[in-house]
């Protein structure tokens, strides 16, 4: 019996967080920490409900997550005075190198997902990704 595409891309998905999440903790981030730091370090004075639609999480989980990060010495959270619903993030630089070795470490893995491919087939790849997210989620990659 032939494997089914969504059973495909559900068990590759797996593979490659199994191998991404393999080393977590040795940079100090858990699950879904990278990609708010990632998307905190390009806008700094953002709301919370921005970084959960770029996230694709919802709010709370944001809240639970700045704030484990922010217990971690990772980024500092105020209020903007001048818009209270609006929040100022900085990373602190033991974020900002947590974030650089994460990096190097998911480019590591991305290599060893696409070994064997070839440019070309890496480009169309890429196509075929955004296109299927886009039908998911109305919203592109970029």
């Amino acid at each position: 019996m032939k494997t089914p595409f969504y059973l495909m891309v559900f068990k590759t998905f797996h593979a490659q967080r199994n191998q991404i999440r393999k080393d977590m903790e040795s940079y100090e981030l858990s699950p879904g920490q990278p990609k708010v730091l990632r998307y905190v370090l390009g806008n700094e004075n953002c709301m919370l409900k921005d970084i959960a639609e770029a996230c694709d999480v919802e709010c709370a989980t944001v809240s639970r997550i700045l704030t484990s990060l922010e217990e971690k010495k990772m980024l500092i959270r105020t209020i903007d005075a001048k818009n209270k619903r609006a929040l100022k993030l900085c990373i602190t630089e033991k974020g900002k190198h947590a974030l650089q070795e994460w990096n190097t470490h998911c480019k590591e893995v991305e290599a060893l997902s696409l070994k064997g491919f070839s440019e070309e087939e890496q480009e169309q790849f890429k196509q075929f990704l955004n296109r299927m997210y886009h039908n998911l989620s109305n919203k592109t990659l970029d």
